[in-house]
């Protein structure tokens, strides 16, 4: 009775060992490497932490800092746009510029001041306007383009004339007019546009690199542990 009972203990042993050492079909049809491999590429992508995306590139910044204009919104939102810091400066740039060549003729800063602030199109002025404008830019840039316009028809047909060397015809006022005209309303509104655009682009490339730099500083600590 003890060695039946030794003999059926080491059979069960080998059985055992049998069973371990030898998985069924379906174990094996799970391991093998066809069917491993997409797993495995599931369970890298499962296991991604979600701070690792898709970085965004320099085109993907381009294309999310444009947006189709909101044009009724955006008139509806000029009454206080008109009071804010983004209008008001480059308002006050434009008047000044425009006394500045009045009252001092002969200074060669107030002739500069009066180039980059009034003459048509008045581009500091606007891109002051469309790079910090909260909304409704292109709107504003009109707007600081149309008044422009009004102050150098001013300036030409009142400071001009006793500035200039040679006689300023009324022929010759009306062209200078008529260019202003034809150039600074459509600057206003393609310069603020793209400054605007501008501001935009920059914000989402520096959100991508503060999160990139986020994501190497974890690595970069692991490193220096090991």
């Amino acid at each position: 009775m003890a060695r039946a009972k030794r003999t059926d203990r080491a059979d069960a042993r080998r059985r055992y060992r049998l069973a371990q050492e030898d998985p069924s079909p379906s174990e094996s049809e799970d391991q093998s490497p066809a069917a491993s491999a997409p797993a495995a590429r599931r369970g890298s992508a499962a296991d991604r932490p979600a701070n690792l995306a898709r970085p965004v590139g320099f085109t993907d910044s381009m294309r999310a800092a444009w947006h189709r204009p909101d044009l009724r919104a955006d008139i509806a939102a000029l009454p206080w746009l008109l009071r804010t810091r983004a209008f008001l400066v480059p308002l006050a740039l434009v008047v000044v510029g425009a006394g500045a060549l009045t009252l001092a003729p002969d200074n060669p800063a107030a002739g500069l001041f009066f180039q980059l602030m009034v003459l048509p199109p008045a581009m500091a002025p606007i891109f002051i306007t469309g790079f910090f404008a909260k909304r409704a830019s292109y709107l504003l840039g009109l707007i600081i383009a149309v008044i422009d316009v009004a102050g150098y028809a001013v300036f030409v047909y009142s400071a001009l004339p006793a500035l200039s060397v040679d006689p300023v015809t009324a022929t010759r006022q009306q062209e200078l007019l008529a260019s202003a005209v034809a150039v600074g309303p459509l600057s206003g509104i393609f310069f603020a546009a793209g400054a605007a655009w501008y501001r935009r682009f920059l914000s989402y490339s520096s959100a991508q690199r503060a999160r990139s730099r986020g994501a190497e500083r974890p690595k970069t600590k692991r490193t220096s542990r090991s």
